[in-house]
């Protein structure tokens, strides 16, 4: 099932394969995506891509200076004689906030309740969202005019972050040749609480929950900050779950630790460039654990 999913998604998406693989294990997860790249490099189509091959609801939020809270999450409104709630795009199951770090930062916190409880409040009610729900944004490096930097309160939140490859001259006559075409014929149903119920039964052994926290404590033992909370250690568990899945195992064992970490930890170092991240995590965190 997985690996026709990531066939139709390709069918769109030209290289990038591995980045489809980590997507659809981050979505078993229940863990949200932040994709981070110039404009122009397809991140948008990716985001449709997947969400086609998944046959879920989408809705995309295009993120400026002035979109208001409301126009996200949804308003009150009275009429005949009552309060009546007019849903925003967020009540879909996956949501695309596309260009995320354009917007302002009370556009930006409409996001956190939704990534977190899945659900949103307003005027003091809670509204439950649909299941499975799921965020993926994108956004553009921090050198591009009209951006501004999320806060780390809301970076926590995404369980992984990347940048899509670069394309091989192969890939980019490929690309170029691509008609685009998003069509239902490339949707696979997919049985969510079946799913859940499976992720769930990975087998995670100590040793595993272990090397964890060697992990953290690795990565405190670092002069420079990353900032590495509660959150961040159950997700680096959940999605390395949902890595083993789609790889057909029932366990999770340390290489699927360290193929997935990388990606966790991207968003949480600030103080590198984005291509030297990943690198770093594997040559100063990794490479320095022993695995017994």
């Amino acid at each position: 099932m997985f690996e026709k999913i990531i066939s139709n998604t390709s069918k769109i998406v030209v290289g990038n394969s591995e980045k489809i693989r980590l997507t659809l294990a981050a979505i078993i997860s229940e863990g949200s995506i932040l994709i981070e790249d110039y404009p122009g490099s397809g991140k948008t189509t990716f985001a449709k891509a997947i969400t086609q091959s998944l046959g879920l609801n989408f809705k995309r939020v295009q993120f400026t200076s002035d979109l208001l809270p409301s126009d996200i999450l949804g308003f009150n409104i009275f009429s005949d004689d009552k309060l009546n709630f007019q849903k925003g795009p967020i009540f879909t199951n996956i949501v695309l906030a596309d260009e995320l770090n354009r917007g302002s930062p009370k556009s930006q916190s409409a996001f956190l309740e939704a990534m977190e409880e899945k659900n949103v409040s307003i005027d003091g009610i809670s509204h439950s969202l649909p299941e499975p729900f799921f965020v993926i944004a994108t956004q553009n490096p921090m050198d591009t005019s009209g951006t501004s930097s999320l806060p780390d309160s809301q970076l926590d939140r995404f369980m992984v972050s990347y940048s899509l490859s670069e394309l091989n001259d192969g890939d980019k006559i490929e690309m170029l040749k691509k008609e685009i075409s998003f069509v239902d014929d490339n949707s696979e149903k997919i049985d969510w609480k079946k799913i859940k119920e499976k992720k769930n039964k990975v087998t995670v052994k100590d040793e595993i929950y272990k090397y964890v926290i060697n992990i953290e404590q690795t990565i405190q033992s670092i002069d420079r900050k990353i900032y590495i909370s509660a959150r961040c250690l159950k997700q680096i568990i959940d999605l390395a779950r949902g890595w083993a899945l789609i790889n057909e195992k029932d366990y999770v064992t340390h290489q699927d630790i360290k193929d997935t970490i990388p990606y966790i930890l991207r968003h949480r170092i600030r103080f590198l460039n984005q291509e030297e991240k990943i690198e770093f995590v594997k040559k100063e965190i990794l490479e320095k654990i022993d695995i017994n």
